[in-house]
């Protein structure tokens, strides 16, 4: 069913103008800058009876104008001529629609939008939104989309999806999750939900090879057993999916149904079917993609228990992290005499080798140490995951640990996660490049903590269900 959209192999932009409204170039004129831009392989047919060229393209008087079939219509006209270029989609035999145009149910204006869904169905259409940014198939060059996220010269082509119920917002993540080296198949802004909803992406994203990794904005769920549908049969292809969702507030409630027209629902409901279906639940949005892209890099190595070492050059932030653990429920075992003994060779009398590791600044005087002792960790048979704290430290030194890490991250088969918590401004090289190198990177010991939580109750969770 979404294969015509999301694998579009044809695209027209029905709306797409050589001239600008006020100053501004309008939304299909955009839609089709951005295609030709991110490089779409396909077939681009703008669409305009006032236009013959654009953009160096042939434009077409309309949709039956062009020979060729067609898989994907954009429709970039307002909201009541939509309905009129939505028949003419079904008249072509168009499989797909997006609807950029706003002004249906999120502006009070109900009846519009179930004339659009009913002649869409009359017509066998498929469609996005209303009230969309439209999406990105970004494994696939396919950009059919007016957020400005892709003014960005490119995305990094990945393994992780993007569902979001706020155009915008999910737009924001979009670019931030770029640059923090995270890799996508698919962004999808589904606007009013009118026809596809949430819960239909999900379940196509279940069986796209392309996806590994579900992420999902999410304002409100509009039909809750089709939704829990897709939730378990995504557990049941053991496929994360990291979801946050607005609503614990009642102006965050109303806001979502001013902006979609979306019910937001019961947030303790919402809440057991996480459980119930593994659901990874952040209550943070900037933790939603930064979670994504640790399962994406480390859903190959989860923790097979609750037991972290932690390894830090500084008792204070040892001890920052020890309660960041304790309040996750993660525990901190000591480490056997055996590998103590084999730290005390690096680390001066006082420092601290039972774990929390305090390797005290002093682990520089070694060539080797920060290895060994990482390695000496990351091998005990009692400790689950390792979590690396960072103080400050600066260039060119922190480039030197952050080869370090990486070797390290690759050398275990248990998650590493760092804890940067010194200034990045002095380690503008070590931080992105241990990003690249798809070590997961917080600027806190408690996001590194929460980060490597997620991933132990996903491994419980799977347990559970074997």
């Amino acid at each position: 069913m979404l294969d015509a959209m999301l694998k579009a192999r044809s695209v027209a932009v029905v709306g797409a103008s050589a001239t600008k409204a006020g100053g501004e170039d309008k939304l299909g004129t955009v839609a089709l800058r951005h295609l030709i831009q991110h490089g779409f392989p396909g077939a681009i047919y703008p669409v305009n009876p006032k236009e013959t060229e654009i953009a160096g393209l042939k434009c077409y008087a309309s949709l039956a104008d062009i020979s060729e079939s067609v898989d994907l219509a954009v429709i970039a006209v307002p909201a009541k001529a939509s309905v009129g270029v939505m028949r003419e989609c079904g008249a072509k035999g168009i499989k797909a629609a997006v609807v950029l145009a706003s002004g249906f149910a999120e502006a009070g204006d109900a009846k519009l939008q179930d004339e659009l869904l009913s002649v869409a169905q009359a017509g066998g259409v498929r469609f996005l939104g209303p009230n969309t940014n439209g999406f990105i198939s970004v494994v696939g060059d396919l950009v059919p989309c007016t957020s400005m996220v892709c003014a960005m010269d490119a995305f990094t082509k990945g393994d992780i999806a993007f569902i979001t119920q706020s155009g915008a917002v999910g737009g924001s993540m979009l670019g931030t999750g770029t640059e923090e080296q995270g890799g996508f198949s698919h962004w999808i802004s589904v606007g009013n939900e009118a026809d596809l909803d949430i819960a239909d992406y999900l379940d196509y994203l279940v069986d796209d090879p392309d996806t590994k990794v579900v992420a999902m904005f999410i304002e409100g769920v509009r039909d809750p057993a089709k939704f829990t549908a897709a939730c378990a049969r995504a557990a049941g292809a053991g496929k994360p999916v990291v979801v946050y969702k607005i609503g614990l507030s009642d102006v965050a409630g109303e806001t979502a149904v001013s902006h979609t027209g979306a019910m937001v629902g019961s947030d303790a409901v919402f809440d057991a079917v996480c459980r119930k279906y593994g659901l990874i639940r952040v209550d943070d949005a900037s933790e939603l993609l930064p979670t994504a892209i640790t399962f994406s890099w480390l859903r190959a190595k989860l923790p097979r228990g609750r037991n972290m070492g932690l390894i830090a050059p500084s008792g204070g932030i040892c001890g920052v992290a020890a309660d960041e653990c304790h309040r996750a429920r993660l525990e901190i075992p000591a480490l056997d005499a055996t590998a103590q003994e084999t730290i005390r060779q690096y680390v001066p009398s006082f420092g601290a080798v039972r774990n929390p590791v305090d390797v005290t600044q002093q682990i520089r005087a070694y060539a080797t140490g920060y290895q060994d002792t990482i390695r000496t960790v990351a091998e005990a048979k009692n400790i689950d995951g390792v979590i690396l704290l960072v103080t400050m430290v600066a260039e060119p030194r922190a480039s030197f640990y952050a080869e370090i890490f990486t070797e390290a991250a690759r050398a275990t088969d248990k998650p590493l996660i760092i804890g940067w918590t010194g200034a990045v401004s002095l380690a503008s090289e070590a931080v992105p490049q241990l990003k690249r190198n798809h070590v997961p990177t917080y600027l806190s010991a408690r996001g590194a903590v929460k980060a490597m939580r997620a991933l132990v109750d996903y491994r419980e969770f799977l347990e559970r269900r074997s």
